[in-house]
């Protein structure tokens, strides 16, 4: 009788581990397709240089680029002129 309860104790304590150790690999193996996941929206999101893909989407950014330079020019020649220099400034306030 004693042996047999020994035995039973020893099986449920390698079922237990034998179950926190499966538990332990599902979370591994939930990790490793998550980052697989990860890893291939980015390959699905990849554009190969050269491909038509590519070249209308620099083509966009080129564009976008050239309307923010124009942008930055047509402020620059708005900006008053007639502003005077600090210097002038403060050589006047001096005079007075």
């Amino acid at each position: 009788a004693q042996v047999a309860r020994e035995l039973e104790e020893q099986q449920e304590r390698e079922d237990m581990r034998m179950n926190e150790q499966i538990s332990r690999d599902a979370k591994v193996a939930r990790i490793h397709v998550e980052e697989e996941i990860q890893v291939w929206k980015r390959i699905e999101d990849f554009t190969p240089m050269g491909s038509k893909e590519e070249a209308e989407r620099a083509k966009r950014q080129g564009v976008i680029l050239e309307k923010e330079q124009v942008k930055k020019q047509k402020l620059s020649e708005e900006a008053p002129e007639s502003k005077t220099p600090t210097e002038e400034v403060s050589e006047d306030k001096i005079k007075e």
